[in-house]
């Protein structure tokens, strides 16, 4: 479960080809040109785009649970199919932590819902990370700081010691 943002209920509410073609048009404008979509079987990379003559194969995933080290590995056989010097993943999602360091380790670029939050007109919701989302208990600045840097568990709310657990089978 994600926290709720009323910016992304269009990309939430998108079939997986629709996020395809609105990544596509967001690559265009930060400047990507000869944008090449792969229709179909797109053997690790949905489209293919040059900015400033480096080839990069990009992996859309619209989808409603993290991103699993799978998603990044196939970018990874995506980016050497196509012959590129680089991979960017972009999902309306998180990724989990052994995703997030498959994608470090390969120098795979993210745009996961943090950075596509930047781009979508609006406010973010205004959200008390002070309390646990479940109970509304009270929580630490350190449980504070913990769920937040593990978006892809507890994606984007706060929960106490006791809702963790139940907060991450519930993401994953």
């Amino acid at each position: 479960m994600l926290a709720p943002d009323p910016r992304f209920d269009e990309i939430d509410g998108m079939e997986g080809h629709e996020f395809e073609a609105a990544v596509a048009d967001l690559l265009r404008l930060r400047g990507f040109d000869q944008i090449v979509r792969n229709r179909g079987f797109d053997k690790g990379a949905d489209i293919v785009a040059v900015r400033n003559g480096v080839r990069t194969a990009v992996q859309t995933k619209r989808w409603g649970t993290p991103v699993n080290l799978k998603a990044v590995r196939q970018l990874v056989d995506g980016v050497k199919r196509y012959g590129c010097a680089r991979g960017l993943l972009v999902t309306n999602h998180y990724l989990t932590p052994p995703a997030i360091e498959c994608a470090e380790e390969w120098g795979i670029e993210v745009w996961d819902r943090r950075e596509l939050a930047d781009w979508l007109p609006g406010e973010p919701p205004v959200l008390d990370t002070t309390v646990c989302a479940e109970c509304g208990r009270p929580v630490t600045p350190g449980v504070t700081e913990w769920c937040l840097d593990h978006r892809a568990w507890y994606g984007g709310f706060v929960y106490c010691r006791r809702h963790q657990y139940a907060s991450q089978r519930r993401a994953g």
